[in-house]
């Protein structure tokens, strides 16, 4: 009796012991995943490990919180915070990519006007060497946009860069809406100057929005969030055709009318936060913190949080390389094989996209259509046109996160040339009426190709190739090369077509379409499942340096991301 007695007073501190660690243990469970619902948290010793690499003793059910039984400090990975970090990636490059708009806008603004300011009805009518300057104009001036982007980008960041790109728009649909109704000579000067600010504003807006994209996003999600900028370009055209097929007869109110989504554009901005990257590099490492906590889902938890902390100190790490290499300037950085190199490839890339014609299809839509022998209604094959190019870029946000950037690539170019040469041969031989919607099918089935890859790639790869230090000035030297190539195509096609004939035309894009499929096998990389410093090191030749636990992480990481989306 009295063993027994002495027995339950030695057991009766162990349970109060019990106890008071369960109460404890429960007052921490509830204090760390009431704010922000946390999936699971785990001992900051193991977090470089993920979490399906990380099995504790206890089998967890799912859902379950998971506590390390340590006092060390705690590293916070949720399904939660990658869930909504996966959400606020895309979100934020929708908002930075509202501006594209605007650039697809202006491009396929020409398309829908130029019959009504050419027709014989119009008393204050254009004639042809004036609309080809109309048609032209704006991608004459794109290289001093993109030139200036380089500079902007890293001067003012990236939001500014983008809301100054809004105003510019904002000002150069604005006067084409209230250019005069009854002077030509005023009328023309104001739509001109106002197709150069739109054609500086398609220059500005290439690179930044790609490259905000690139800088917030996981590498398992770039390659989607970085062709969210050719589908704005697609939204964009998509919207100036349907306005332009809705009132045919009145370019002023179109113009008006893609004022107000600027407006719009700008004002959604408000919301974006800048890019951590680009706060890191000018020393503002707590609003780099804040940027980054709210776009990998955290919002404004103020705890440390070691992913977002390893994260931070890569961004650190690369500034600190950059400043150790010395300030040196772009020409002087041009010599270095991880410059050059990937600057004269998605010129190269640039090339064959201009060239194979993708761009005078956009600009000329409707003359392009009657010159194919196409039976429809231009304005409404206009309509298709950019209805087909939408659906392939929303495809390609797909296609690059599963088969890369090459494969696309080549099966769009032989679309292309498969189609050109199509065309070439109904513009020889008329077909006959049963038959005469094959011309419609060939140039919609060139849209849809060639948006799987020449169209969308090069703006795709042009975030990923280079490196942080001169990515602001090499997407601007690109840019610049890329439009004066497009102001050369746009303004030479009326030319070409008068001299060669438009079968002949189509032959030669076909061509250009071929070697650009060999460019592309044996000259552009693959950069599918690469992080942007993998891709630097690949230029320059050197293996990657991280850790095999690191790389796991950051693919796990990415993979939760990605699903959630």
């Amino acid at each position: 009796m009295g063993n027994g007695t002495k027995a339950t007073q030695q057991r009766q501190p162990e349970e109060d012991r019990a106890d008071l660690a369960s109460t404890v243990e429960e007052e921490e469970r509830e204090q760390l995943t009431a704010p922000s619902n946390l999936h699971y948290i785990q001992p900051s010793f193991i977090s470089l490990i993920s979490e399906k690499q990380w099995k504790p003793d206890v089998e967890r059910q799912q859902d379950v919180p998971v506590y390390g039984r340590t006092t060390m400090a705690t590293t916070i990975l949720t399904q939660e915070a990658h869930t909504n970090g996966a959400r606020m990636q895309l979100i934020m490059s929708i908002l930075a990519n509202l501006t594209v708009l605007s650039s697809g806008m202006g491009l396929g603004y020409s398309a829908i006007t130029l019959h009504a300011l050419t027709s014989e009805d119009n008393p204050m009518r254009m004639n042809s060497s004036q609309a080809s300057w109309f048609a032209s104009i704006s991608s004459f001036a794109c290289p001093l946009g993109g030139l200036v982007s380089g500079y902007l980008l890293d001067r003012i960041g990236r939001k500014k860069t983008l809301m100054l790109i809004n105003v510019l728009s904002i000002v150069s649909w604005a006067l084409i809406a209230v250019c005069s109704t009854t002077n030509f000579d005023l009328m023309y000067t104001q739509i001109l100057i106002a197709r150069v600010i739109i054609g500086i504003v398609i220059g500005l807006v290439s690179a930044p929005a790609s490259i905000y994209s690139a800088e917030i996003a996981t590498p398992k999600m770039r390659g989607r969030l970085t062709v969210l900028t050719s589908l704005s370009i697609a939204v964009g055209i998509l919207l100036i055709y349907s306005m332009g097929y809705a009132v045919p007869d009145d370019f002023r109110l179109v113009a008006g009318l893609a004022a107000g989504i600027c407006v719009l554009s700008l004002a959604l901005l408000l919301f974006m936060p800048e890019s951590p990257a680009w706060l890191m590099s000018k020393d503002r490492e707590e609003e780099a913190e804040r940027s980054l906590k709210k776009i990998r889902g955290y919002g404004a938890y103020s705890q440390r949080i070691p992913e977002v902390e390893k994260e931070l100190m890569r961004m650190r790490d690369n500034v600190l390389a950059q400043r150790r290499a010395g300030q040196e300037s772009f020409l002087r950085l041009l010599k270095q094989p991880q410059v050059y190199k990937p600057l004269g490839i998605i010129i190269g890339f640039f090339g064959f996209q201009q060239f194979s014609g993708i761009f005078v299809i956009v600009v000329y839509a409707a003359k392009v259509s009657s010159e194919a022998s196409v039976s429809m209604d231009p304005f409404l094959c206009t309509v298709l046109i950019g209805i087909t190019r939408v659906v392939a870029t929303m495809l390609v946000a797909y296609i690059l996160d599963t088969l890369g950037r090459k494969p696309p690539s080549i099966f769009s170019g032989v679309g292309m040339l498969v189609c050109m040469f199509g065309l070439a041969l109904c513009s020889y031989f008329p077909p006959i009426e049963s038959l005469n919607w094959i011309p419609t099918v060939l140039i919609l089935t060139y849209i849809f190709t060639s948006t799987l890859g020449f169209l969308t790639m090069p703006f795709s790869m042009l975030a990923e190739l280079f490196p942080q230090a001169v990515r602001g000035p090499a997407s601007g030297v690109t840019v610049f090369f890329t439009y004066l190539m497009s102001f050369c195509t746009i303004k030479l096609y009326p030319t070409m077509v008068e001299l060669l004939g438009s079968a002949n035309v189509f032959l030669i894009y076909g061509a250009v379409s071929l070697l650009g499929v060999l460019y592309v096998i044996y000259i552009v990389p693959e950069t599918k499942g690469k992080s942007l410093q993998e891709i630097e090191d690949y230029f320059r030749g050197m293996s990657h340096g991280s850790t095999p636990s690191q790389e796991v992480e950051e693919d796990e990481v990415s993979n939760l991301s990605s699903e959630s989306v």
